[in-house]
């Protein structure tokens, strides 16, 4: 073999250590290349024990602070066809089951990430340890991949953990840190992360003498009466699969898979279950959603790399944040940078305001202790790295700014000259900014080359999406560090033109605006916001508009109206109702109404104001859905031609991770060219014909459904 990503030592108390460690890469993956090395490594082990020389088998990673990161998607994305899938499952089921057949004590040392076949590895293994490091989670998120376990989880796991802890992280696809899995069942103990090479020694030594022992998943007297007899069973299986089946709404095929393959597999031999589970992952693995999920998933990771390693190389290290405005967006920022251990400055001119954004910091903070993202004892340290200040104080050493004040030139211009003149000479000036434009607020820096933007989106803590806007004059060295340090906040980056809306607001300004316009014609809020939903979004556009806010709302619309044109002529429905005084989620009148932050349906005085408007609207579902849509695929060609992003994937997943568009139909334009490009242009021209200018089809669009091309190609 060239290189050794699987490497076994047997030291002198005849222990025999497995260590991963793929070269080349800052994760250990299991590669095809991967398992052959491990089944390589299992026959010397076997070998090993034959001639006695060998206690027990240790797995450990030979790279700090993380495990495996589970299979490489690549692989999965290039399965063949069913019998391809079915082989490679049944493949890693055989390895894995071969560890399990050792017939010597096996432990699993888990120190950071373990995911995926990682988990199903650990799972063949007698016993497991794991680091308390924030970094160690363990689950199995195939789920989220469209597939389903396939080297073993659905079978082992049940077993180790009871079936319904089993399901709730196979049917969700969620990981759990490393106490939560001790208490569930799924690890023997918890180390200290600095000195957990001590703690496996000592552990391994235990498990020799006899002080370890498995105990079946402790359960509940409900949980037993459920997983104990054949009654339970079948309730726990049918509430699950009705559960499941309201979430998923029949659009994410596997969760459904997933229950039945647990079901199926329940009380029967391990290689008599095994066949089945990779039939299941032989299956989902050719569905469309299934590829959908691994397109936007290769897509995240691709994102990451749309700087190249020569470009990051120049980005300088955050070492101190700062975000200008403590307006919900401000206070959201800064807790996202002080939750990944960075010192910011929350800065604003207000008290009232600045006590706002320190307090909602501090409860989004609690939030994640909540929600096991960082420990509940985390919480306060966290909290104190976020200094709010009036003032400039402890800006001299800040290395980037996040400004977020009021969506007004002048201000912002004010806010970046009056900033320049305190913070040293490197310091990167983002804004916040959602349709300005950043050329022109460079043009009032004094190092303009250090001015871009960074587009949060709201929520900031649940909004994977960062698009960082690259102006003509930016610098590499500016770019990079932002860039990178959008990354290290673990949100996904895209880089965008600087062009009016950028790209994601740009995108859904034709689709919120036409929104407008069904409504303005007679449609019904119940109609419009209905017919989305069935599509898959994650809310209709007269809800988004609601949180999104009728001021901002207007004044976007606007915005893209002075740049575009009659392309996107505002539709007067949102300036309207906000002559009425209302703003949306924010005042409780919207198109819905709100008590106590929750929406408590349409609002029937929204309903008397728009009666005037129209003489009621004769489009369906489908009319409904295609305006919408087909003006943001229109709008995308557009944005394609002037270079605002640089790929149709990039666009896809901006969409996606921007806006909730359904991850199972692979993004806008993947969508789109399964609709068939000539179709979408001609209701296009149709809808131009009766409904005016702003659906005039994009050339781009037009030369592509004439010569037959894609946006996309097939993973």
């Amino acid at each position: 073999m060239d290189t050794i990503a699987v490497d076994l030592k047997v030291d002198l108390d005849h222990i025999g250590w497995l260590s991963f460690d793929l070269p080349g890469s800052s994760v250990n993956l299991l590669t095809t290349e991967v398992m052959r090395e491990l089944d390589h490594r299992l026959g010397e082990l076997e070998s090993h024990i034959a001639t006695g020389k060998l206690v027990a088998g240790v797995v450990i990673s030979g790279k700090p602070g993380t495990f495996i990161a589970g299979a490489d998607v690549r692989e999965i994305a290039a399965l063949g066809d069913v019998d391809d899938a079915r082989e490679k499952s049944r493949e890693g089921q055989r390895i894995f089951r071969r560890l399990e057949r050792l017939t010597v004590p096996t432990i699993a040392a888990v120190d950071g990430l373990c995911v995926g076949g990682a988990t199903e590895l650990a799972l063949a293994c007698d016993y497991r340890i794991a680091s308390d490091r924030p970094e160690t989670r363990i689950g199995q998120p195939e789920i989220k991949l469209g597939i389903v376990p396939g080297f073993g989880g659905c079978v082992r796991l049940p077993r180790l953990v009871g079936i319904q802890r089993a399901l709730r992280m196979i049917v969700s696809g969620s990981s759990v840190n490393a106490e939560r899995a001790r208490r569930m069942g799924l690890v023997d103990r918890v180390a200290n992360h600095e000195r957990f090479e001590a703690a496996v020694t000592d552990f391994v030594r235990e498990v020799l003498d006899g002080q370890v022992t498995r105990h079946p998943p402790r359960l509940s007297l409900s949980g037993r009466l459920l997983e104990n007899s054949a009654p339970g069973r079948q309730l726990l299986f049918s509430t699950a699969r009705r559960q499941t089946a309201k979430r998923t709404q029949g659009r994410y095929p596997a969760p459904l898979r997933a229950i039945a393959v647990v079901q199926a597999t329940h009380g029967k031999q391990i290689d008599e279950a095994l066949p089945i589970e990779a039939e299941a992952l032989a299956e989902m693995s050719q569905t469309d959603v299934s590829r959908n999920l691994v397109r936007i998933f290769l897509l995240q990771q691709a994102s990451k790399k749309s700087l190249s390693v020569e470009q990051l190389d120049r980005r300088s290290e955050v070492r101190k944040a700062a975000v200008l405005g403590a307006g919900v967006m401000g206070g959201s920022i800064a807790e996202l940078i002080a939750a990944h251990d960075v010192p910011v400055v929350l800065k604003d001119i207000d008290q009232e305001a600045l006590d706002d954004g320190l307090r909602h910091a501090s409860t989004l903070l609690k939030k994640g202790g909540e929600r096991g993202v960082f420990r509940p004892e985390e919480v306060g340290l966290k909290f104190a790295l976020i200094h709010g200040t009036l003032t400039y104080e402890k800006f001299d050493d800040v290395d980037l700014i996040v400004e977020a004040v009021v969506e007004r030139m002048p201000v912002k211009q004010t806010v970046l000259r009056e900033t320049e003149e305190r913070v040293p000479d490197h310091c990167v000036f983002a804004t916040n900014t959602s349709s300005l434009s950043v050329t022109e607020l460079a043009s009032a820096a004094a190092r303009p080359q250090r001015v871009l933007g960074l587009h949060f989106f709201n929520p900031v803590y649940r909004m994977p999406l960062v698009e960082v806007v690259r102006t003509d004059g930016v610098s590499d060295e500016a770019l990079a560090t932002a860039f990178g340090f959008t990354i290290d906040l673990g949100k996904t980056p895209v880089l965008v033109a600087d062009r009016p809306g950028f790209l994601v607001n740009r995108l859904l300004t034709p689709y919120l605006n036409e929104a407008g316009y069904l409504l303005e014609e007679g449609a019904a809020v119940e109609e419009v916001d209905g017919a989305l939903l069935e599509f898959g979004m994650p809310m209709g556009p007269c809800r988004l508009l609601d949180e999104i806010g009728f001021d901002v709302a207007e004044h976007v619309a606007h915005e893209m109206e002075a740049a575009f044109g009659r392309r996107m002529q505002a539709s007067p429905v949102v300036s309207l109702l906000r002559q009425e005084g209302r703003l949306g989620k924010k005042n409780a009148r919207g198109f819905y109404g709100y008590t106590g932050g929750r929406q408590r349906g349409v609002d029937r005085e929204v309903a008397r104001t728009l009666s005037g408007c129209g003489g009621g609207s004769t489009a369906g579902k489908d009319e409904i859905r295609h305006r919408c849509l087909y003006s943001m695929i229109n709008e995308a060609a557009f944005a394609l031609a002037q270079d605002v992003v640089g790929s149709a994937g990039e666009l896809d997943l901006a969409m996606v991770m921007g806006t909730g568009f359904p991850p199972f139909r692979g993004g806008l334009l993947r969508w789109a060219d399964g609709e068939g490009l000539q179709t979408v242009v001609e209701a296009l021209q149709e809808f131009q014909r009766r409904l005016g200018p702003r659906f005039a089809p994009a050339s781009l669009l037009v030369e592509m459904a004439a010569s037959g091309r894609t946006f996309t190609e097939p993973v």
